[in-house]
């Protein structure tokens, strides 16, 4: 699933190519659960000569900002993507919903695995989103004391603790693997045993990675694109994730895979021991 990296990625790209344009509210749908809360011709007409005005990301959610004070909200689960093109060009492998717009493009979504959605969001449904999520890792507002409380205040495992998106919003298991191998913390501890010192490092671990990912365009591994079509590299900056049996490059140790969280896990096991 895409990650913090690959949806603001997304988001980014498709907030370059689209803001400023108006909806003329033709929605062509393939997939009727693609869209939630609304039908399309319900869709259609909220959306009729609207103007987007902004893009941002919340959690793993692209939110595009609209001037009728409503946000389109999409959430693109495991193999969701974003196209804009001409409405003329011939339909894309796998597209579910294309939103019309007046100056003859399509912003089309495409979805292999069909579990995308798109939802229109009230100010008061979007607050609702919002609320829904815990820190994001960049919020200045998360300083390596609130960490540290977040981390001693349950007795989860500490991979459970990092893909928890009441916590911490945007991490999944490429990043929450990634950190925890730079903080050298093994998955399997108890998030109230991590040490003040591990829990600044953990931040920090977090924060880098997720850096980097965000200069590399994200991480595609199968399917991720972002919305001109172009694939991720920080896949070849992996120094845990998918590197079952390759060695640590820290201490020449093979990488093992295991489960943890109920999630496929990569770790070191020398080095976070």
């Amino acid at each position: 699933m895409p990650e913090l990296p690959e949806v603001e990625q997304a988001a980014r790209t498709l907030g370059e190519q689209i803001v400023g344009a108006h909806f003329d509210g033709t929605i062509r749908c393939s997939w009727l659960k693609t869209i939630e809360s609304h039908d399309t011709d319900v869709l259609g007409a909220q959306l009729r000569d609207v103007q987007v005005t902004g893009w941002r990301r919340r959690a793993k959610w692209i939110l595009i900002t609209l001037d009728n004070q409503m946000t389109l909200a999409a959430h693109l689960r495991m193999t969701g993507r974003f196209v804009v093109c001409g409405r003329d060009e011939a339909d894309i492998p796998q597209q579910r919903v294309a939103f019309g717009l007046r100056d003859g493009r399509e912003v089309r979504f495409v979805d292999q695995r069909k579990f995308g959605r798109i939802r229109l969001l009230t100010p008061p449904e979007l607050h609702q989103l919002e609320d829904a999520h815990g820190y994001e890792p960049f919020d200045d507002a998360l300083t390596p004391a609130v960490f540290l409380h977040l981390t001693q205040s349950t007795q989860r495992i500490i991979k459970a603790v990092l893909l928890d998106q009441t916590v911490l919003a945007g991490i999944g298991n490429i990043y929450a693997d990634e950190a925890l191998w730079r903080a050298q913390i093994h998955p399997q501890t108890p998030a109230n045993k991590v040490t003040p010192d591990q829990a600044t490092a953990l931040l920090d671990a977090i924060q880098t990675v997720l850096r980097q990912a965000l200069t590399n365009g994200g991480s595609t591994l199968r399917d991720y694109r972002d919305s001109y079509g172009a694939k991720g590299t920080q896949q070849d900056n992996f120094m845990a994730y998918d590197r079952t049996n390759q060695p640590c490059g820290r201490c020449g140790t093979l990488i093992v895979k295991t489960v943890v969280a109920q999630r496929g896990t990569h770790f070191c096991p020398q080095c976070q021991s």
